[in-house]
């Protein structure tokens, strides 16, 4: 709240479709720390993983005077969310699926995303 940059009125970063600060645009943002101002995206890990390289992009781009991208996200993306116990959901859109081979697709996608980063 101090940082003097434009905030929505949650506290997150607004930013708009090129994933740039509203009041500072040599700030840039994605994922959970920031609200897109020109919709509604859920703060989700999936997002984040989708905004990556549109904003690594802008980045380089804005760095060397050239044209940015607007970012467009997916309308709908596949959200798999742990429920404790052995229980997960797998969700896209209006459509959603609880079950435990959808556990156990969970696990296997959290572990071999944690072993890309561990030694």
């Amino acid at each position: 709240a101090r940082s003097g940059l434009t905030l929505d009125g949650h506290g997150f970063l607004a930013v708009n479709d090129y994933q740039q600060s509203l009041g500072h645009p040599e700030v840039f943002a994605a994922g959970d720390v920031c609200t897109r101002v020109d919709g509604t995206l859920p703060r989700s890990g999936v997002q984040a993983t989708l905004a990556g390289p549109p904003l690594a992009s802008n980045l380089l781009a804005a760095l060397n005077d050239k044209p940015m991208s607007r970012h467009v996200p997916p309308p709908h993306t596949r959200h798999l969310v742990a429920l404790g116990g052995q229980r997960a959901v797998v969700g896209w859109g209006r459509w959603y699926w609880e079950a435990e081979q959808v556990w156990r697709w969970k696990d296997r996608q959290d572990r071999a995303f944690v072993a890309r980063f561990s030694g």
